[in-house]
């Protein structure tokens, strides 16, 4: 199996949109921890927007390093099923109400995963920060975990939850930004020299 860090050849580019979107889920993570009885009746609709616009990221990261990722195919389809969920709940918004808490936990049970496996890839290639990933990555799946277990535990909980795992995947991509961004400057370097 081709993984991220497979054979990277060239630059990784448009390495700061895995930050803009780690931003984004730690600022929306936040704000769900300080309001969270709006949070709730905005969940669907902020949620439904965030996977909209990851879905939008992903592909333009996937597609703009389809040359110099090994896997990028993942991150493609990674976007697309971001992309036509999040447009379908912005469609339905009495859907995504009824559905969120499954969706969530889902959403986040797969960015888990590919946080863990990512993580395993990174250890096997020695970048030093590997562990935070695993961290974040079963963090992320217990979250979800915890979501689907108690989609009845209540609304203010659910918030919490969700606020939470934002919080886990913000992080997670924040820091693979960061990392990212070493590979360019590595590979920049070492094509000047």
């Amino acid at each position: 199996m081709e993984t991220l860090f497979d054979k990277v050849n060239a630059a990784v580019k448009n390495w700061w949109l895995s930050l803009i979107l780690g931003i984004l889920y730690v600022a929306l993570a936040i704000f769900m921890m300080f309001q969270p009885g709006e949070s709730f009746v905005a969940l669907a609709i902020v949620f439904s927007i965030m996977m909209f616009i990851t879905g939008i990221f992903e592909i333009t990261f996937s597609v703009t390093n389809k040359d110099t990722l090994n896997g990028w195919g993942w991150y493609l389809t990674c976007g697309i099923i971001d992309l036509i969920l999040g447009l379908v709940l912005i469609c339905l918004p009495a859907v995504s109400m009824a559905i969120i808490p499954f969706i969530v936990a889902f959403w986040f049970m797969f960015r888990g995963f590919t946080a863990i496996g990512s993580s395993v890839d990174m250890s096997r290639y020695g970048l030093r920060n590997w562990g935070w990933y695993l961290v974040f990555g079963i963090l992320a799946v217990i979250c979800s975990i915890a979501i689907i277990w108690l989609p009845a535990a209540g609304a203010l909980t659910a918030v919490y939850i969700t606020a939470f795992a934002f919080m886990f995947i913000g992080f997670f991509r924040i820091m693979l930004s960061f990392d990212m961004k070493k590979l360019y400057d590595h590979n920049r370097k070492l094509h000047k020299e």
